[in-house]
């Protein structure tokens, strides 16, 4: 942030301690251990983890040795990193961490983003799904934020995708649609493509498919879904309905992250007013078994520069 004048630097910086310090200690009261990340990743084994992630947007560097690295675009691939090769066997283990992640601009210029998130590692059941979900509400409550979230489940659109029987070429270049909202290039990839009458339906009416659970469930039954979409639709539908604050959570069935190594479910949170997300995460099980052992893990990481300017509006 800019400021004109010292004492609107000051305020910001108090404001800032003060939101970290009830965020560590709202989480620490809930068994999470800080744990903080390595700055740098290894940039082959980082872009070979995560192919959508724009490579001219990361910042990279060369060791005395030669190698390419890459200042820490990503929180959670960092951790796993580190963690990971380390696991016992039967372990749970409740992180959380407030660090930096950074990138470039479209403008060449060194942006960093300060995140705030947790990580539940080493249990699979819906439990652990409902526990994540439920303290998400109760960070944005800690700061009497209005604020939703937007939930699906990975699952549902692989469902589709298996449809369509798309390569990981289309399957990337589908998912970048679905992350952009773009309904004109919706409508270009499917006439690209030789599929059913109920197939294109349920595309074209994709980005429709938001909003309250009721809703959707009414919607989803003019669709033919195959069995994979079923299952993580009533997945989700399972989770919702078991939440403290689920007047909150809205479906998204098109949700789609940067990262490719969510499988289950899938969430973000906005702010009233804002169209950015200010959270992101989901069930990532896959992207341990890259750091040599599968374990069921699930995060997520908060944009807590958005939160201290929100607090600092109604301060």
């Amino acid at each position: 942030m800019t400021f004109l004048n010292m004492m609107d630097e000051l305020k910001y910086q108090q404001t800032k301690f003060q939101v970290n310090q009830k965020l560590q200690t709202l989480i620490s009261n809930e068994g999470y251990i800080l744990f903080e990340p390595s700055f740098f990743e290894d940039y082959e084994a980082f872009v070979l983890k995560n192919k959508r992630v724009k490579k001219e947007r990361m910042i990279k560097m060369i060791d005395h040795d030669g190698k390419i690295l890459v200042l820490r675009p990503d929180i959670t691939t960092s951790l796993m990193r580190q963690i990971i090769p380390k696991w016992q066997d039967r372990s749970v283990l409740r992180i959380f961490y407030n660090s930096t992640i950074f990138s470039r601009t479209a403008m060449g210029q060194i942006d960093t983003i300060r995140q705030f998130g947790v990580e539940l590692l080493g249990d699979g059941k819906k439990t652990a799904d409902l526990e994540v979900l439920n303290l998400i509400s109760n960070v944005f409550n800690l700061f009497n934020l209005d604020y939703v979230i937007e939930v699906s489940d990975t699952r549902f659109l692989e469902g589709v995708m298996s449809a369509l029987k798309l390569n990981d070429q289309e399957q990337s270049k589908f998912k970048d649609i679905l992350y952009r909202k773009s309904t004109y290039d919706l409508n270009k990839f499917i006439e690209t493509k030789n599929i059913s009458k109920d197939t294109t339906q349920l595309l074209e009416s994709l980005f429709s498919l938001q909003g309250e659970l009721s809703m959707i469930e009414d919607k989803l039954k003019s669709f033919a879904l195959n069995e994979q979409s079923k299952l993580a639709f009533n997945a989700l539908k399972e989770r919702i309905n078991a939440l403290d604050d689920k007047k909150r959570y809205m479906v998204d069935l098109s949700l789609v992250s940067t990262y490719d190594y969510y499988d289950g479910i899938l969430f973000k949170g906005y702010l009233k007013g804002s169209q950015k997300d200010v959270l992101s995460g989901g069930r990532y099980d896959p992207l341990t078994e890259n750091y040599g052992k599968k374990i069921p893990a699930i995060g997520f990481t908060l944009n807590t520069q958005e939160v201290i300017k929100e607090v600092l509006v109604y301060e």
